[in-house]
């Protein structure tokens, strides 16, 4: 009987010592992507869209509109241009429609069809970029939000 308890003992102490394997892999995980924040930080003086959108950089419309998106994750022209105003005072539609049509070409937005006309949303390359950026471990293939 002895055998058996210090068997079960040492299988426990086995499962106990994994599971602190995964919770330490989880952490390193999670200091590394920190400390790539940091550098990040450090080398660009921000964590700003256009570190990942070098384009847009000089285009204060273009990145509020990426801005957005990232908030909304789909949104008309319509929308777009009423978050646009909220957030810098005055938009039009037109401004916004020929931004989003830069955007399109620099691959950074795509247009979807929806049930009343077309909707953007940010290029899944564009978030990927992003996501890997700040160290967040989300695959597509889990979401269906971009």
């Amino acid at each position: 009987m002895p055998d058996e308890e210090l068997a079960r003992e040492v299988q426990e102490l086995k499962k106990a010592l994994e599971a602190l394997k995964a919770s330490f892999e989880i952490v390193s995980k999670m200091a590394q992507a920190y400390l790539r924040l940091l550098n990040v930080y450090a080398e660009y003086g921000g964590l700003s869209i256009d570190v990942v959108i070098p384009e847009i950089k000089h285009d204060p419309i273009a990145r509020e509109i990426v801005k957005i998106l990232f908030d909304l994750r789909k949104a008309n022209v319509s929308q777009i241009a009423r978050e646009l105003k909220g957030r810098r005072g005055k938009a039009s539609r037109n401004t916004v429609r020929a931004k989003l049509g830069e955007l399109e070409r620099l691959g950074v937005v795509r247009k979807l069809p929806a049930e009343r006309g077309k909707v953007y949303a940010l290029s899944k390359d564009v978030v990927k970029r992003w996501l890997e950026l700040i160290g967040m471990p989300i695959r597509f293939e889990q979401t269906n939000d971009y």
